[in-house]
């Protein structure tokens, strides 16, 4: 059983083409140039009906990785970071697999570990051009502009939470006035972060003076987020804010300047095209499609073009 769950990682994480199940006829005919690769009491299998299952069911995927890879090496060639990332999945998958790794390759059509890194190099590259394709036909300048002047940088924040002791109207009153008490402290010139390790009830915080780190949009609950960012830097709350966890006091302690929309254009593109692709697995697929157009593709094997191209009208009705 475990080792059917590993086949399951491997087959998806190379992206394989569907494995070759179908039930067919076996045959007995033979000639000198077509041999049996199998041979049972009830007959054989011959070299020319299995190359015929291989290319009705996997023929069309073998092909595109072949036509893909060959494209893909002028368009988009490997980078040393597309193979860091490559080495780093394949220590990965190897560590889980452990002495059945070799094994599962062969199992699953490679014929060694170099064989399986470039099946990952070329998804690689495919997951490189796609981006590059979403930028380029789907990004406009209006939605970068909207994404820039929606961008906030990071802010560096530190809290002293004061939580109730339940959620009655009398817990809470108690522990607005004793964070308001707080306030009112810090403010006649005490140090914040010692009355946070003295009252915080934040454990992570408290008792490194209320420091949270840095921190960006979307990775605190909203009146939290909404305090820091609005204050300045050195700026404590005048109010405690209210969240599900009690009652915050907070200070801004520091934040990145926002740069330009020109120094920035490029990570934005490349943040909303990974949007894109996110919200459309689809856009992959057309945009190897464009590829292979672009580059002069076509087909001449009757049954890999009559499923290329039921591929790509059902791609256009989606």
């Amino acid at each position: 059983m475990q080792f059917k769950k590993k086949m399951v990682v491997l087959l998806s994480t190379a992206l394989l083409a569907t494995a070759v199940t179908g039930c067919t006829a076996a045959t007995t005919t033979s000639t000198s140039d077509d041999v049996a690769v199998a041979s049972f009491t009830q007959g054989a299998v011959n070299q020319s009906a299995l190359n015929e299952q291989l290319l009705m069911k996997s023929g069309m995927q073998v092909m595109l990785d072949m036509v893909d890879k060959a494209i893909l090496d002028e368009v988009v060639p490997v980078t040393d970071e597309m193979t860091a990332t490559v080495d780093s999945n394949l220590e990965n998958i190897k560590g889980y697999y452990k002495d059945d790794f070799e094994s599962s390759l062969k199992i699953n059509g490679f014929k060694d570990e170099a064989d399986f890194k470039a099946s990952l190099l070329l998804n690689e590259q495919r997951s490189q051009y796609t981006l590059s394709y979403i930028s380029s036909e789907l990004i406009t300048e209006e939605a970068i502009q909207a994404y820039y002047d929606n961008y906030s940088p990071n802010v560096e924040a530190s809290h002293i939470l004061i939580k109730p002791e339940n959620e009655t109207d009398a817990a809470l009153a108690v522990a607005k006035a004793k964070a308001i008490a707080l306030i009112d402290r810090i403010n006649a010139g005490e140090d914040f972060a010692e009355l946070a390790k003295e009252f915080s009830a934040d454990p992570g915080s408290g008792a490194n003076g209320g420091a949270l780190g840095s921190f960006g949009k979307g990775q605190m609950v909203a009146p939290f987020e909404e305090a820091a960012f609005a204050l300045a830097i050195g700026e404590v709350t005048d109010a405690p804010v209210q969240s599900q966890f009690g009652f915050h006091i907070i200070k801004k302690t520091g934040g990145e300047e926002k740069s330009s929309l020109e120094e920035m254009k490029s990570d934005i593109v490349k943040a909303l095209s990974t949007e894109e692709l996110q919200a459309d697995q689809n856009l992959t697929f057309n945009a190897l499609v464009k590829l292979r157009a672009d580059n002069g593709f076509k087909v001449s094997n009757p049954i890999i073009a009559d499923q290329y191209k039921l591929f790509t009208e059902q791609l256009s009705a989606q």
